[in-house]
């Protein structure tokens, strides 16, 4: 697994006392509120694979509600430690979509994480049966790999109209591209196995998503969730529009791999695969 990309930070300022707080509201309204079904959705993706964008989509669709990394410890939501046990993780995940109040109640959860705490997709489901999904990949691994590198740079995971960018150039190591773009596709092809997963999620790729975002929506993921279409407005802003060649200090060295097919990726449901097989 590529140590750069899953690494853990330092805890940032004022961290502790923020998921204090936040503990304290969500163990309040976990004894105060009524306990009542709902219909649990999950975003699995990766880092700088668009899931923000995503969740800005989905909080605009009627009885929506979506929380953040509820498994990440870099936030208030998070838990103190990136390593759980699944029994702990699960519970952590019903702790936290008990404090939201519509008929649907979601979160995302990155591949790593899920990895950290040794919680299978098989067995989420286990433990929320009627969970629905939706998969997030990005095809270009080059933009994602230097888009996480920048963020991490810079410390700008998301910017809003009216922020300004920050920018700054890296230097990227061809040995850690490779194994970082194999390791994607590793944990996708793992993901989408899962033979259960194809009837109840929606698997779309950033592209596709920014392409037609209200397309995907009207006739992909408000179907799965069984509500009429919201909107597909957002405040967020794409964090750098610039070509890899002015991000990468040493892009002549590694340009050939950077637009080499090991770069990219293209997920499909199996059943599909078999089908353009037989054909």
């Amino acid at each position: 697994m590529p140590s750069q990309i899953y690494a853990s930070y330092p805890e940032p300022n004022g961290l502790a006392w923020a998921r204090f707080q936040t503990q304290l509201r969500l163990l309040r309204k976990w004894w105060l509120w009524p306990h009542v079904s709902y219909q649990p959705l999950f975003v699995i993706a990766t880092w700088r694979s668009g899931s923000n964008l995503l969740l800005s989509y989905l909080k605009q669709q009627p009885d929506v509600s979506m929380l953040s990394e509820v498994l990440c410890s870099r936030l208030p939501i998070g838990p103190r430690h990136e390593h759980l046990s699944p029994s702990k993780a699960i519970r952590h995940i019903r702790f936290c979509l008990q404090g939201e109040k519509t008929a649907i109640r979601g979160c995302k959860m990155m591949l790593h994480q899920l990895s950290n705490c040794g919680l299978s997709l098989d067995a989420l489901n286990r433990e929320f049966p009627t969970a629905k999904y939706i998969i997030l990949y990005r095809e270009t691994l080059a933009e994602q790999f230097v888009s996480h590198q920048v963020a991490a740079a810079t410390d700008q995971y998301l910017l809003r109209e009216g922020e300004t960018p920050r920018e700054a150039q890296v230097h990227v190591d061809s040995r850690k591209l490779r194994e970082y773009c194999d390791d994607m596709r590793r944990r996708y092809r793992s993901a989408i196995e899962c033979s259960w997963l194809e009837g109840r999620a929606v698997l779309v790729s950033y592209e596709q998503l920014v392409a037609d975002s209200a397309s995907w929506l009207k006739q992909h993921i408000c179907p799965l969730l069984n509500v009429p279409f919201g909107g597909a407005q957002t405040l967020l802003l794409k964090q750098s529009t610039r070509p890899l060649a002015e991000r990468i200090t040493n892009y002549r060295e590694v340009a050939a791999l950077l637009q080499s097919p090991l770069c990219r990726q293209q997920h499909s449901w199996p059943s599909r695969q078999a089908i353009r097989r037989a054909a």
